[in-house]
């Protein structure tokens, strides 16, 4: 079993996945492949419980953490053109929606880099 949580931006949609800030989703393995290293998730493989009584004996190494933390950025990513054309349509949306904009608003992919472009150079601007 797979889970991801969305930890930047409102909302992200990828394979038929709506993923909501800081809410566990179980997912597919495939959609664990695409996510795991997205900056925008936590993906992590989870151990299904086993109710075998003899693994009960054996020392637990389920207490250790899985995963090492990550420090939180405390900077917002500065996108370029260049990283902003390579990236799909839902890591556009999801960059919007941390710039506080609608994605339902763009028609296409240049209006979604120029208001993302617009609005990071606003915020460096203001210190945000």
């Amino acid at each position: 079993m797979y889970t991801a949580v969305l930890i930047k931006g409102k909302t992200y949609s990828v394979m038929g996945h709506v993923f909501l800030l800081n809410q566990e989703k179980e997912i597919e393995k495939k959609v664990f492949q695409y996510l795991n290293g997205n900056e925008f998730f936590n993906c992590t493989e989870v151990k299904a419980p086993v109710d075998d009584p003899k693994t009960d004996d054996q020392t637990k190494e389920d207490d250790k953490p899985v995963e090492e933390e990550e420090e939180p950025s405390l900077e917002a990513k500065i996108y370029t053109e260049t990283e902003l054309k390579d990236m799909k349509k839902d890591g556009q949306e999801a960059v919007i929606v941390d710039l506080g904009g609608d994605p339902s608003e763009f028609k296409n992919e240049s209006e979604r880099i120029a208001f993302i472009l617009e609005n990071q150079q606003q915020q460096e601007k203001t210190g945000e």
